[in-house]
């Protein structure tokens, strides 16, 4: 397993590309849309890529919160089935991180099973326990656009904001966790060595889950949220070493 601070780089052709943040699928959940994740990658195209961002599976264990006998599916038949519907658009995948389901077994029996996912995918090398900095170089010849994405999977809204302001050099961070599908884009000055004040934007994405609203949500009094809607960070290509690209934000 790599580490962390390995960096994943990853060199495509020159073109605009769509990159989609999933998070919380909590496969074998009875709440887990499973039908429209399913449909949601059946039509990723030429052009889409996905990023993981933990809690792909529920991962019910006899100490979680998770009620195990509500489960649809067992945990170890939910790690085949995320990589049965995965393996179709393994190419796709650019990076995947864990979150705090599949970490219930890393703590309890040093099994990982979003690792040993990638790893039945022949991805790996595309896995960070913690956090990914992910690096895309879309290239034409000598024109290069570069983008910087940081993967988490994230604890509360204020702990990510707080977290952001220790980060340099990327572009974006995507994270899940809160169910809750949330775009800010905060910007910050930057001071280059050429003595140019920079605005330098961040794009700060919460993926939303695959999750109908019901079973512990309902009960813990969470608010109903967005789902099965993801959101994608569009990475510009332009044809020009002069100027830069854009990263969007599309829903």
């Amino acid at each position: 397993m790599y580490d962390d601070f390995t960096p994943i780089i990853h060199h495509l052709d020159g073109r605009t590309i769509h990159v989609w943040a999933v998070a919380d699928v909590h496969l074998g959940a009875r709440e887990c849309d499973e039908r429209g994740f399913e449909r949601f990658l059946s039509k990723l195209g030429e052009d889409d890529y996905i990023i993981l961002c933990g809690d792909l599976i529920s991962n019910g264990v006899k100490d979680s919160l998770t009620n195990v006998y509500e489960e649809v599916i067992p945990p170890s038949a939910q790690i085949e089935k995320a990589v049965e519907l995965l393996k179709p658009v393994a190419d796709r995948i650019l990076g995947a991180v864990g979150g705090n389901h599949e970490a219930r077994s890393r703590k309890a029996v040093d099994l990982d099973p979003m690792y040993a996912i990638m790893l039945m995918l022949g991805k790996g090398e595309l896995y960070r326990t913690n956090f990914a900095m992910l690096r895309v170089i879309l290239a034409k010849g000598n024109t290069k656009q570069r983008y910087a994405i940081m993967l988490i999977h994230g604890k509360t809204e204020n702990k990510k904001r707080q977290f952001a302001y220790s980060i340099e050099g990327v572009d974006a961070i995507v994270s899940g966790h809160t169910h809750n599908g949330i775009v800010e884009k905060p910007a910050r000055l930057v001071f280059t060595s050429r003595n140019n004040v920079l605005v330098k934007p961040l794009v700060s994405l919460t993926a939303t889950s695959w999750l109908t609203y019901g079973g512990y949500a309902a009960a813990a009094l969470y608010k109903p949220a967005a789902t099965s809607c993801p959101q994608c960070l569009e990475l510009e290509y332009v044809n020009s070493n002069d100027i830069e690209g854009r990263l969007r934000v599309i829903w």
